[in-house]
């Protein structure tokens, strides 16, 4: 396959690209899931790789405005009556015009090649929906929009939905910074010092033209940039494991010692077990535990070709575990609302209807973590109050906050409303527009006699 250089020399990096936003839609699958599944069996060129990758994710990532400018577009239409294919063809067209500086008859003329091979119909089709997308003027009608509702006006401005607009207005005064910094996406890899050393893995990806930054913590270190998918490189998973350094900062509250009994109450897809693992240098004893099979067999196959010895994996519910242990992990089952920035699908399927029922999941998780041992490390990668402080002090009666000195974070919100979490020092908390990373609540409690 050729790159495009006019035109006339089209690859079909778009074609692909709809094919998985398609699966996306259609199904519970992430958008890393459903690219890594598309390509699991294809021989195609990283670079054209890439390229669907780019497209399918910040197609994504601005879903809404996309759809607005589309909805415009299609006049009466009604989008969900449309084949999912096309529908998505012409989002990439769309994102095409107003976000990657394509010229609009080159964007609609791409497109328009690629709907030929469902039906001439459909080539037509596209051809129409383009050129009136090409004439909808976005600013008077985003104008419009602010007049009747600053709040919908910011979710389009900033690519989400109302009501995550409506959480971050509530948990930070800069929350359209907060907004912005979820449309970017830094990566970080860690170390996995089980199999090498922090020089010897640095200098074997630096070799794949990776240029990485040092973090707070040593064995961790930011993506400056890079040339081929950190996925495709020597190590990958064996010798480097890509995780967030809000996610690798939750391990080292755990602190765990050599000799430690941990469990980790909800423990795939593993990358903070086999931190710990580490941490621990392969000696004493993690117990694995999550509520799916599937999940704990991919962990299982992953936590072996990271040379993981010290790890025994469960299938049980997390609600109802057993165990005696010294401490506890849960990073717990969450709406995921700090993490829509490598995960913007996200963004589209939560619901804050949801929340009831993650809360009481939750809660009942971290009761039977006071059942298992003294000491708790809670955690979650979402950014509302709900799930993190107001599950403390929900739990007033069970535990005690100890204060978490982290290299990387800030305290907790001390007043949400009505509501005042008076232990909001002893938390940490990381966003994405302030510490460069996903947005992750960390708490360490111990049971109360």
């Amino acid at each position: 396959m050729s790159s495009r250089t006019d035109g006339s020399d089209v690859i079909p990096t778009q074609k692909l690209a709809a094919e998985v936003l398609a699966v996306v839609e259609s199904s519970s699958l992430s958008a890393k899931s459903a690219l890594r599944e598309y390509f699991e069996d294809v021989d195609i060129d990283y670079r054209v790789r890439g390229s669907v990758h780019a497209y399918v994710f910040e197609v994504l990532k601005r879903r809404n405005f996309i759809d607005f400018i589309l909805e415009k577009a299609l006049g009466f239409r009604n989008l969900k009556s449309i084949n999912p294919f096309l529908i998505n063809l012409l989002k990439i067209g769309i994102y095409e015009m107003y976000f990657k500086s394509v010229p609009p008859p080159l964007a609609t003329d791409s497109a328009v090649r690629i709907a030929k091979e469902v039906s001439p119909r459909a080539a037509s089709f596209v051809n129409a929906i383009l050129r009136n997308a090409e004439n909808v003027d976005v600013d008077e009608e985003l104008e419009k929009i602010k007049k009747r509702s600053r709040r919908k006006y910011i979710a389009l401005k900033y690519f989400h939905p109302e009501w995550y607009v409506r959480i971050a207005e509530k948990i930070t005064s800069d929350y359209e910074k907060l907004l912005m910094s979820n449309l970017s996406q830094t990566a970080y890899i860690r170390v996995n010092t089980l199999l090498s050393s922090e020089e010897k893995a640095v200098r074997r990806l630096e070799r794949q033209e990776v240029v990485l930054e040092e973090t707070p913590l040593p064995e961790v270190f930011r993506v400056v940039s890079y040339v081929k998918p950190l996925t495709i490189l020597d190590g990958y998973d064996r010798d480097f494991v890509i995780q967030d350094l809000a996610s690798c900062l939750v391990s080292i509250a755990v602190n765990p010692e050599p000799a430690d009994v941990i469990v980790d109450l909800a423990s795939a897809p593993g990358s903070k077990t086999s931190h710990l693992a580490a941490l621990m240098e392969n000696r004493g004893r993690i117990i694995a535990v999550d509520s799916s099979k599937e999940r704990i067999e991919r962990m299982k196959v992953r936590l072996k070709r990271l040379g993981v010895r010290n790890v025994e994996c469960t299938v049980y519910d997390g609600t109802k575990f057993r165990y005696l242990a010294e401490k506890v992990l849960l990073d717990a089952p969450c709406s995921s609302t700090g993490s829509v920035r490598s995960h913007p699908s996200i963004k589209w399927r939560y619901s804050p209807k949801k929340l009831q029922a993650l809360l009481k999941l939750q809660r009942n998780m971290l009761r039977n973590s006071a059942k298992i041992a003294d000491e708790v490390i809670y955690s979650t990668c979402s950014i509302t109050f709900e799930e993190n402080e107001e599950n403390l002090m929900k739990l007033n009666g069970i535990f005690e906050v100890k204060k978490l000195n982290l290299p990387v974070g800030m305290p907790g919100i001390r007043k949400y409303g009505r509501k005042v979490f008076d232990r909001a020092e002893r938390v940490v908390r990381l966003y994405p527009h302030i510490h460069n990373t996903s947005g992750f609540f960390i708490s360490r409690l111990s049971v109360k006699s």
